[in-house]
């Protein structure tokens, strides 16, 4: 039995956060996801399972979900709150991401909680923390990736800033936020006292900046995308899609010669253009003129490849260029395939098979696991009241009053 695996946590998360609870089911924690009575919005958010809209078939749900046992209350019934109270009694670790202020209303804070169970760890996870000007103010993906600057970062020179797809700054936030858990959860083990963790989805993406801010604080220049600086970085249409050529790093000859000499082997058309030093000089390949010519020899070669020939040709040259990977490339990739990180698993309440992401890493000895489908709302309810020590007359009381959901 491992430290994780002798975890009890409780994931009451919706849209944000529940990757969080996913990473510790993976190493065999018992994770408890607690919905409202309604259910997790998660749950309405698409794609869905063969384009069926419902409760049980959001692909984020399954995925993020996966793993978990599921039950379903409400918080605004006393009886709930009570449920809420016992399970958090128990638990070594609660993951929230409701609005800061809400569940001190309730009569749930973090104080209230603690005090029938020193070890607790409240992690919470919320658009701008818990303090702050903003702590009170609602947020969402795209203004949490706008703020912290991680929109502007992906723009190109004066074009408009531009979203990565699929909540980038929720995912970046989830997993800052287990490993901020995870050290409370040390700590407590240590001391017998548990802590507040307060990540803030602002916070955690203002870490994908890198070097940004010291572009400006001390050269004065706003760092943005490279993504029309000929050969550094720059995107190109093939037969089958698209590669990034970087052909060269600062001013590097031997690089560059590099490439050139792939070009000569190929015999591509106006090859001998890039056999001058001028493309050494990153004004150059900045310029308009550097940026047009490259795409007019390259792309006229890439035309007749497909990104995975670009790939294996040019790695055969000491060429950086890598193929932009879609979904069918990812299923098809021969490196994950090898590693097993795809999971194909049967869904019988769905009728079929999910295909989901893998391992997010490989531990020497402890085993990852992808565990149970996600749970259907209310599926697990009657069986985690009776292990809270509910006999069975209080929870038929607790289904007819509202105060929970079961199946």
């Amino acid at each position: 039995m491992t430290f994780f695996s002798k975890l009890q946590v409780l994931d009451f998360t919706g849209e944000l956060g529940p990757y969080t609870g996913k990473m510790y089911a993976g190493l065999g924690a018992n994770v408890i996801l607690v919905e409202p009575i309604s259910g997790s919005p998660l749950r309405r958010i698409g794609p869905f399972y063969m384009k069926r809209p419902g409760t049980e078939t959001s692909l984020p749900h399954l995925y993020f979900n996966a793993g978990k046992r599921g039950l379903a209350l409400d918080l605004t019934h006393e009886q709930g709150r009570q449920v809420f109270r016992d399970l958090c009694a128990r638990a070594d670790l609660l993951i929230e991401s409701c609005a800061p202020g809400y569940l001190d209303g309730m009569g749930l804070s973090y104080e209230v909680l603690r005090r029938n169970n020193p070890k607790l760890v409240q992690t919470s996870i919320t658009p701008f923390g818990h303090s702050g000007p903003l702590s009170g103010a609602v947020g969402a993906d795209l203004t949490c990736a706008a703020l912290s600057g991680f929109l502007h970062l992906a723009g190109i020179d004066n074009e408009k800033p531009v979203r990565a797809p699929d909540n980038q700054s929720y995912r970046m936030a989830e997993a800052y936020a287990s490993v901020g858990s995870a050290i409370a959860l040390y700590g407590a083990q240590r001391t017998g006292q548990g802590q507040f963790v307060d990540v803030a989805c602002v916070e955690a993406c203002a870490m994908a900046l890198e070097s940004s801010p010291q572009h400006w604080n001390l050269e004065g220049r706003i760092r943005r995308g490279r993504g029309r600086e000929a050969a550094s970085g720059s995107i190109h249409p093939c037969a089958d899609g698209y590669v990034v050529l970087v052909a060269i790093v600062t001013n590097s000859k031997a690089s560059w010669d590099a490439f050139a000499n792939w070009m000569r082997d190929e015999d591509v058309e106006d090859w001998s253009t890039f056999a001058n030093d001028k493309w050494l000089d990153s004004r150059y390949r900045k310029s308009q003129e550097g940026y047009e010519t490259l795409c007019r020899i390259f792309e006229k070669y890439a035309a007749t490849r497909t990104k995975f020939q670009l790939y294996e040709t040019g790695q055969k040259h000491n060429v950086a260029v890598s193929p932009v990977s879609n979904g069918r490339d990812l299923l098809e990739n021969p490196q994950l395939t090898h590693r097993g990180f795809w999971q194909r698993v049967r869904n019988e309440a769905l009728g079929g098979d999910v295909v989901y992401p893998g391992a997010p890493y490989e531990l020497g000895e402890i085993q990852w696991r992808f565990g149970c489908n996600a749970p259907r709302l209310g599926e697990h309810t009657s069986v985690i009241l009776r292990e809270l020590g509910f006999p069975p007359s209080d929870v038929g009381e607790f289904k007819k009053s509202g105060a929970v959901y079961a199946e």
